[in-house]
Formats: structure tokens, C-alpha cells, sequence
């Protein structure tokens, strides 16, 4: 419950600092779910960390590369990584990797928010896994 707390704080604090893609275009209705459900929006300057936990994130092209599986908290509480699950089918075969928080955008299309980032599915497969259990090593 705390770190969900914790999480949901720090996503509101950093959210002012992130910037919108606004040319990415949006993937159509039936490619992948709206990451926002009114009243909440991604497109504001406060985000939930709801919003962004379990989304699906596109590359410029308008194809689905995964979906968020984790964030990752510095010890100031700011957001720092996105944990992206990339590959596999309903989580079998999936692989985890970590991208700067900094990196993911949002496209908004006909009233629907899309987290995209600047990499394709197969630049994210030929990256390295990323390692709970090391990261939470290093700390």
C-alpha cells in the first residue's frame, strides 16, 4: 500500500516535467486501449500512476511495442525508468526493459491519450532485461 502511495505521489511530482509528443500519430481504436479513462488524462499536467501502470506504449509507427509493468523511483522520489514488457503472449515469454522515464511521451488523438516512445519493438528486444533484483541491489 505504501509503495503504491509513494508511486502515485511521485508520478504527480514529476508529471509538470514531462514532455507531450505531439506528432506522433495516434494507432486507430482497434490497435490498443486509451492509457487514460476520463476523468483522468494524461494530457494534463498531473498524472496518476494508474494512468501509466499496465499501459500499452506504441513506437512512432503506430505499433503496439508492450505495455508498462513497473516504474522505477529514485531515492528523492522522482519517476526515473519505465519498466517495458516487450514480447511474448499474456506475459509468457515476455521480457522487461527499462527505458528512461524521460523517454516516453504521450499522443493525444481524437481525445485518447498514447504513451509512445522514439524506439521499435525490435529495438527493445536487442536491449538488456532489465533485473528487479539487481536494480533493488544497487540501492
Amino acid at each position: 500500500m505504501l509503495k503504491k502511495l509513494a508511486l502515485s505521489a511521485s508520478v504527480l511530482a514529476i508529471a509538470g516535467g514531462i514532455a507531450f509528443a505531439q506528432t506522433a500519430p495516434a494507432p486507430n481504436s482497434s490497435s490498443g486501449r486509451s492509457v487514460a479513462a476520463p476523468p483522468s488524462s494524461l494530457s494534463t499536467t498531473r498524472w496518476l500512476a494508474s494512468d501509466i501502470y499496465k499501459a500499452d506504449v506504441y513506437d512512432s509507427s503506430d505499433h503496439k511495442i508492450g505495455d508498462i509493468t513497473d516504474l522505477v523511483l529514485d531515492n528523492d522520489g522522482n519517476v526515473t525508468l519505465a519498466v517495458i514488457g516487450v514480447g511474448g503472449f499474456l506475459g509468457v515469454g515476455q521480457k522487461d526493459v527499462a527505458i528512461p522515464f524521460k523517454e516516453l511521451k504521450v499522443s493525444t488523438r481524437g481525445g485518447k491519450d498514447w504513451l509512445v516512445v522514439n524506439q521499435t519493438k525490435d529495438d527493445l528486444m536487442k536491449a538488456p532485461s532489465y533485473d528487479k533484483k539487481i536494480d533493488k541491489d544497487k540501492m
